[in-house]
């Protein structure tokens, strides 16, 4: 199986670091594709740059899916671009928001999630 894993800002030094985790749990047989998005901001602080960055995010989800994708994650804990990348892929898209926060649900009846700037 292959999983697309899109950082939807423009950093890839963040990429490669995402893809490490990812390579780390992946199940044998599994072939992690990170990515970078080629446009947008170098980091997600907000709406404003979660806007700017959901074009590029969109491109790499569309050619991921074209290259055999059978699965996307957006590494961003703003999901940005979810919604939309839903609508338009063919594959299933994750966010690694939503899919903490399900397994969080499983795990505890009440948790908390503790951010690193005020905007988030």
């Amino acid at each position: 199986m292959q999983i697309l894993v899109v950082n939807p800002n423009t950093t890839a030094s963040m990429t490669e670091t995402i893809a490490a985790a990812a390579r780390l749990v992946a199940a044998a047989g599994t072939e992690i594709v990170a990515v970078t998005s080629s446009m947008g901001p170098v980091s997600i602080e907000g709406y404003y740059d979660e806007a700017l960055a959901v074009p590029g995010l969109l491109v790499e989800i569309a050619a991921g899916e074209r290259s055999g994708a059978q699965a996307a994650i957006i590494a961003c804990f703003d999901d940005t671009g979810l919604d939309a990348a839903r609508a338009m892929a063919n594959i299933p898209v994750i966010g690694i928001c939503e899919a903490s926060l399900a397994v969080g649900s499983f795990i505890a009846q009440r948790f908390t999630v503790v951010t690193t700037t005020e905007r988030s």
